[in-house]
């Protein structure tokens, strides 16, 4: 059984690691290296808002919607049965992603998938191929 490492020390000595994980570090330049290449926190911002987004099943349900077309509030509403103070808080949600995007017509407001948006709706969970754990 291996020795509980201090907090400052854990897994500072490489010689103390499992052969495979000591292996898998060196093989990737050392564990410097191996920091360098994991992205900093501060940079995932936008991917985490993007992924926060995405978690709520009713906002996929309006973007599977402007996929089929673009689309105003009050068509969303009776899409969605969202209320609405809720609808609009999802469209924000949506909009500050980068998701959707919306323009005025005349006394409307018209809302469409943008690039990014597409993408997303496109590459719906199922159509992936996910590793089943084992």
């Amino acid at each position: 059984m291996a020795k509980k490492a201090k907090k400052d020390q854990c897994c500072a000595d490489l010689m103390s690691l499992p052969e495979e994980m000591e292996a898998a570090v060196r093989q990737r330049g050392g564990l410097e290296e191996l920091k360098s290449l994991v992205p900093k926190r501060e940079s995932l911002a936008s991917d985490a808002e993007l992924f926060q987004a995405l978690s709520e099943p009713i906002r996929l349900q309006i973007l599977h919607a402007l996929l089929e077309t673009a689309l105003c509030p009050c068509l969303l509403k009776e899409i969605t049965g969202l209320s609405n103070s809720k609808l609009s808080y999802h469209l924000s949600t949506l909009e500050e992603a980068q998701l959707i995007t919306s323009s005025p017509r005349k006394k409307w407001r018209i809302y469409m998938l943008t690039e990014k948006g597409k993408y997303w709706v496109k590459t719906p969970s199922g159509q992936q191929t996910v590793p089943d754990g084992k």
